[in-house]
């Protein structure tokens, strides 16, 4: 298993897993959105609260369009959650990380930790192609590090997935970085190649399904065009033994210092 996690993430830049979380930690996740939620949307009892109820995305996403500084208040307080992080600090996430890193478990740092909702039609949280490598610079210049994705809700080309193009890793690219707006983060977006387009997949995931892409894999969001939110937990992984910038979570590009 080991040998094969690795293999397939050196050679295709991802791995695909099935079924990864467990009823009790499918319950937690639910739980933190629904204790996180309750007082401001109208849910029912925790025992019959479902993720995929169509009232209860509505409800979200009324609430996001209605007041949109409280949504963007309560997504900070859940990515900060202790319990919610602890998920990928669990010796089960961490094996996983280090199987495809090559390194053992007590060698990896975890950081860019999300859970993501991602509502119909949204232009302003939408990423073109990119690499997340420009945003996690720690891992420079070997860049053995990846991300994780776990799908909360079920995902697909429907709710805007990931799309991906396979073994587009094997190099960082230099971008630039730029602004859309006042209130939107630094974005370094690539170009793709036509033959590139042509390969590209979407992350089709069920509740509880991973996967884990390499940092270089080119990626971009794709297009909610679904009455639902499309809900995705992940972090970013990468190994400390080698070409590890202590402290380095995000850099601004030196052409001085990595050209």
């Amino acid at each position: 298993m080991t040998v094969n996690m690795r293999k397939k993430f050196d050679q295709n830049g991802y791995v695909s897993l099935r079924n990864v979380l467990t009823i009790n930690e499918k319950k937690m996740i639910k739980n933190i959105i629904f204790d996180n939620f309750k007082e401001h949307i109208k849910l029912p009892k925790i025992k019959k609260f479902d993720l995929e109820n169509i009232n209860f995305h509505k409800e979200l996403i009324n609430f996001r369009k209605s007041k949109p500084k409280k949504f963007g208040e309560i997504y900070d307080k859940i990515n900060l959650n202790s319990k919610f992080r602890s998920l990928f600090y669990s010796k089960k996430f961490m094996n996983y990380f280090a199987k495809c890193l090559n390194i053992k478990n007590n060698n990896i740092y975890i950081n860019g930790f999300m859970m993501r909702f991602d509502v119909p039609r949204d232009r302003r949280n939408k990423l073109n192609w990119h690499q997340d490598s420009p945003y996690y610079m720690m891992s420079y210049p070997k860049y053995n590090a990846g991300v994780c994705w776990c799908a909360i809700t079920n995902n697909n080309r429907d709710n805007g997935t990931l799309k991906f193009i396979p073994k587009s890793h094997s190099r960082f690219i230099k971008t630039i970085g730029h602004k859309k707006g006042k209130y939107i983060s630094e974005q370094y977006t690539l170009s793709i190649l036509r033959n590139e387009i042509t390969k590209l997949k979407d992350l089709n995931q069920k509740f509880g399904d991973m996967s884990l892409l390499h940092m270089n894999l080119k990626h971009r969001s794709g297009d909610n065009n679904s009455d639902r939110v499309r809900i995705t937990i992940g972090c970013r992984f990468i190994d400390m033994t080698s070409s590890f910038n202590v402290g380095k979570e995000i850099y601004k590009f030196n052409d001085e210092k990595y050209n």
